[in-house]
């Protein structure tokens, strides 16, 4: 029998609230009400959910207020939804008050085996801090992952970035260690992407590693998008998305990015 595709959903950077009429308070002209935009995103994925689709990959910063109720609130809308719902903190997680608040049909930091997959969900949050990290243990137990399943085709998922995107005032806050991260991911082939959340912005760049090229991919936030290539920070448009993933059992990986319209 012929294997098929698998499909995954990528959500990201949902800067939810405790309550859903509460506007993203960092929006100086815009009113953007991040509970509401992620519930939007939702029911888009409900309609486009195929039977292929093994999960949804939340890349960090669930919350944008850190308190256990916004948690709870986020909890409560991720698990309207009908698949597993895998999740990573960002720079605005507190990785303890995630583990204690989110629960049902929520994953924290979980690897998922697919058939002829495996995807990788790293933490690169740091307390107090807005860039990235991953320790000298992480990046071991990165490499003892993907050495585990050399057979399987990988992804790798984190919140911060692990390549330049060419905007200064973001690559400030990409993975400080992207250069170790890099390191581990040579030595396995069977690493077809790396995909990421925190630009709001769609982006697609690669690393050379290894005598291949590693894809990466940024993916939009539900709520806002801002503009990269700027030197400070700077709104770009204020439409919800998403990203399909796409996985062959040849190991190729088709992506596309979604954006959703809003009622005025």
């Amino acid at each position: 029998m012929k294997k098929s595709a698998l499909r995954l959903f990528q959500i990201t950077d949902s800067h939810c609230y405790s309550v859903d009429d509460r506007p993203l308070e960092w929006l100086k002209d815009q009113t953007v009400y991040p509970n509401q935009t992620l519930q939007s995103v939702l029911a888009a994925l409900r309609t486009n959910q195929q039977p292929e689709h093994a999960a949804v990959i939340v890349s960090g910063d669930l919350v944008q207020e850190e308190t256990a109720a916004s948690y709870q609130r986020c909890n409560q809308i991720l698990n309207t939804f009908p698949l597993p719902v895998h999740v990573i903190p960002g720079n605005h997680d507190v990785p303890e008050l995630m583990q204690a608040n989110l629960n049902g049909n929520i994953r924290y930091c979980e690897p998922i085996q697919l058939e002829g997959w495996q995807i990788i969900l790293l933490d690169s949050s740091e307390t107090d801090r807005e860039e990235g990290h991953l320790s000298g243990q992480q990046l071991a137990d990165l490499r003892q992952q993907l050495g585990v399943y050399p057979e399987k085709h990988a992804l790798i998922f984190l919140h911060h970035h692990p390549v330049l995107v060419n905007s200064p005032w973001m690559d400030s806050m990409r993975l400080q260690e992207a250069e170790a991260f890099w390191d581990v991911v040579a030595d396995f082939p069977q690493v077809k992407a790396v995909f990421c959340g925190h630009l709001h912005q769609e982006f697609i760049g690669s690393a050379c590693v290894g005598g291949q090229v590693v894809p990466v991919y940024g993916t939009p936030a539900t709520c806002v998008q801002l503009k990269l290539h700027t030197p400070t920070y700077m709104l770009d448009h204020i439409r919800p998305a998403w990203r399909d993933i796409v996985l062959y059992p040849d190991g190729t990986v088709e992506t596309q990015v979604h954006y959703l319209t809003l009622p005025a």
